[in-house]
């Protein structure tokens, strides 16, 4: 299942590297990429780091190494199942469906439904678990840790018309980068250990997809870069909300 989730997003940046060759007779022929044996690690890597995990490896990592889990002592659970199912559970099994129904078809990037349904798929799975979250009035600096995935799939969605954006990258650059921001900005932390662990995973994850030929290193970079600074911004942004809300209201 990951693995055609996966092809759903690459078909999607395939459109980037379409020219304006394929008119309407060749869009007709699907395109099956070339069966080829790939490395076992690296495919691991990149399904144990795809972004369908991202949010629960941040929402755990919040139980790790914050308070989080003397505030809200023995609700790990209450706290996990909805994001397991709304950022995992629901895009996971939507897209199979779909694929295995045929209304999706990985290997035509010349179909933009294609790749604009698993983007809209996440898009309104994690609105929901953001609507989740907002009214059960959790501090905001937790609300802007999940509204970072939403601006990330918007600028992935955007993206993906011109230019192939790692979203594996992204994600795993908007963990790193919620890390920093509630570590710095919200709590006062520096756990060296855990930052120096994250930035090695990244270059693993980064590393496989290039062994996988998925990306080119600009586009791991870049991917990488965007999804670091979007995120720590956004948990920014939440923690000072009250503060930036009074600044414009007193302009």
């Amino acid at each position: 299942m990951i693995e055609e989730i996966d092809e759903a997003l690459d078909s999607g940046n395939n459109l980037s590297n379409m020219g304006s060759d394929h008119n309407s007779e060749k869009s007709q022929f699907l395109y099956t990429p070339p069966q080829t044996k790939e490395p076992l690690l690296a495919n691991i890597i990149s399904t144990i780091f795809h972004p369908l995990f991202m949010g629960i490896y941040g929402v755990a990592l919040l139980f790790l190494y914050t308070d989080f889990n003397i505030i809200f002592s023995g609700q790990f659970i209450r706290f996990m199942l909805p994001v397991v199912f709304l950022t995992c559970v629901v895009p996971a099994s939507s897209i199979y469906f779909l694929n295995k129904s045929g209304l999706v078809n990985n290997y035509d990037p010349t179909r933009k439904i294609d790749w604009f349904i698993p983007y809209l798929l996440a898009f309104c799975s994690y609105s929901l678990l953001l609507y989740y979250f907002v009214s059960a009035n959790l501090y905001t600096w937790f609300i802007g840790i999940l509204a970072t995935p939403i601006v990330l799939i918007v600028i992935g969605a955007i993206t993906t018309k011109y230019w192939k954006i790692s979203m594996q990258m992204m994600a795993m650059g908007a963990l790193i980068g919620c890390t920093l921001s509630v570590c710095y900005n919200v709590k006062g932390l520096n756990p060296f250990i855990l930052f120096i662990i994250l930035f090695i995973l990244a270059g693993c994850l980064g590393v496989s997809r290039l062994i996988l030929q998925r990306h080119t290193p600009t586009q791991v970079y870049i991917s990488f870069l965007i999804g670091l600074i979007v995120s720590y911004i956004c948990v920014w942004i939440g923690t000072f909300w009250a503060f930036i809300v009074f600044f414009f209201k007193n302009l």
